[in-house]
Parts: structure tokens; C-alpha cells; sequence
């Protein structure tokens, strides 16, 4: 499932490539994607809409538009998006003529340019909704862990009045939005915690490490455009993968060997997801 730097990424690739792009068509294949009923609202308000501005909150994708309606996009599992640019004809003609079993909808703009959601399992999910209208989803999300307002102190509270383990935590969206799987192992294999540690018997100093590693693996992560693993689908908007899949020290090693101390690392499974640590280096 994409995460915070996998919507990050491709947040920042709609802003270069579609900001004041007017949408000139929308084609729907699957119309189960589009959420609360709002298919025929989406097919007759896009058209001649002009994208305005693109925002991310969490894992979701929020596209405003210069009409009194916006879109969100959640990729789901395995949601992707690329864009397609007007002077690439072998494209067009793909798009036109054979589209991909998995191409669900179609955004055709003005300069004939063209945006494609491919989802192979369909689990995504796209709103159409009035700009005063609230996602209740949204509105329930934690801290965004790259912003000013997750400060240490706010961790630290959120740490003692946690009593389930410390995976547990990092991917609780309610509390701290945007990590998953990918970043929640490489988060505290970086921090030498064990994932089943209790969030509020972590010490101050164990805190701090692992607030650091926090803000620390997701820079790095946006800064090589978010994590492609060998089973994984993602890729950005203009079709390239992600780079930080190259510089994983734990998650997807199966078989693997700790990087840090050359203990043979051990696969537990936490919420019914593959967790890679250390016994070594995290106890």
C-alpha cells in the first residue's frame, strides 16, 4: 500500500505536471471506485473543471478544483496513477485503443494530455465532494509526522497513553497518519526497538530516537521518491518507481541477514503483517 512518501511523491508530480490543467473528459470503466453515489455528479461537473491546487492529508490525495467541488483519491493496496503527456502518440493510442485490463478511469485534458488510475485489486477509492463537505476518514486522522505541530512532547503523550505495542502505534492512523508497513519496520529496526514493545514502557531516550528515526526515514524516503520492493506496484506519476526500496535494511528481507550485526532476521506477524526484525539488535 502506498504510504506518506508514496502519496508525497505523487502529490508533488501532480503539482509539476497538472496545476490549471482543465479536464476535458472522464471515462469510467469500474464506476465502484467512485464513493458515495456521486458517478453521474462526477461525470457531468469535471468536464471543463480546471485543477487549482493538490494537497495531501495522510495518505490521500485531495485535488481541488476551480468549481465547488474537489476530489480524493485513496490508491488503496495497489492504486497507481500516471500521467501520459500530449506528444507521447505510442500512449495515446494505447490509452484510446487497448487500454490495461487494470486502467479504471480516464482523465482527459484540454491539451490532450491524459491521467490514469490503475488499480489491480481495486480497493482505491475516489470521492467527488462539495468543497464544504467533510470526509469523516480525513477528519479522524492523527499527526502528520513531518509537520510542526508532531512535536516530541505530543509523541511522548501519545507514547504514554498507548498500552499496545509500539508497531501498533506507528501505523494507527488515528494517531500518527501516513505509516505503514514498509516505514513502521525500517522506523524501528533504525531505533533497535522491538516492534512488540509496549508503546508506554518505551524510556525517554528510546523516545527520542525513535521520534528522530521517524522524521528522519520519511525525508529520505520522499527524497527517493517513496519505495518499489519486487512485489510492490508503485510507481510515481510518470511511471518510475521508487528508489528507497534500494536502501531497506529489514522490510521484504526474507532470509535475510541484519545488516547491522549478521544475525539471521526473524519474520513475526503483527496485525496479520509481515514484521522483519533483529533479535539481536532489537530485543
Amino acid at each position: 500500500m502506498p504510504e506518506l512518501p508514496e502519496v508525497e511523491t505523487i502529490k508533488k508530480g501532480f503539482q509539476k505536471k497538472l496545476i490549471n490543467k482543465t479536464i476535458e473528459k472522464v471515462l469510467v470503466k469500474t464506476t465502484t471506485l467512485i464513493k458515495m453515489s456521486r458517478i453521474n455528479e462526477l461525470l457531468s461537473k469535471l468536464p471543463n473543471a480546471r485543477i487549482s491546487d493538490v494537497k495531501r492529508r495522510g495518505k490521500y490525495i485531495i485535488i481541488n478544483l476551480n468549481i465547488d467541488y474537489k476530489l480524493i483519491i485513496h490508491l488503496g493496496m495497489s492504486g497507481r496513477l500516471e500521467y501520459f503527456p500530449a506528444t507521447d502518440k505510442e500512449t495515446s493510442t494505447k490509452i484510446f485503443k487497448s487500454h490495461e485490463k487494470h486502467d479504471h478511469i480516464f482523465f482527459f485534458f484540454d491539451d490532450n494530455s491524459k491521467l490514469v488510475y490503475n488499480d489491480v485489486r481495486k480497493f482505491g477509492k475516489i470521492w467527488f465532494l462539495k468543497n464544504k463537505e467533510k470526509l469523516p476518514r480525513i477528519e479522524t486522522l492523527g499527526f502528520e509526522p513531518l509537520e510542526k505541530e508532531f512535536t516530541f512532547d505530543e509523541f511522548l503523550k501519545l507514547l504514554k497513553n498507548c498500552t499496545k505495542n509500539i508497531k501498533k502505534l506507528l501505523m494507527d492512523q488515528k494517531k500518527i497518519t501516513g505509516i505503514g508497513n514498509i516505514y513502521a519496520n525500517e522506523i524501528l529496526f533504525h531505533s533497535r526497538i522491538h516492534p512488540l514493545r509496549k508503546a508506554n514502557l518505551l524510556s525517554k531516550d528510546e523516545a527520542k530516537l525513535l521520534y528522530l528515526n521517524i522524521k528522519k526515514i520519511l525525508l529520505e524516503a520522499i527524497e527517493l521518491k517513496g519505495t518499489t520492493m519486487v512485489d510492490e506496484s508503485y510507481i510515481d506519476l510518470e511511471g518510475n518507481k521508487g528508489r528507497y526500496g534500494e536502501v531497506v535494511k529489514v522490510y521484504g528481507k526474507k532470509n535475510g541477514i541484519c545488516p547491522a550485526c549478521g544475525q539471521p532476521l526473524e519474520i513475526i506477524r503483527i496485525e496479520n503483517r509481515s514484521t522483519f526484525v533483529c533479535p539481536n539488535c532489537q530485543r
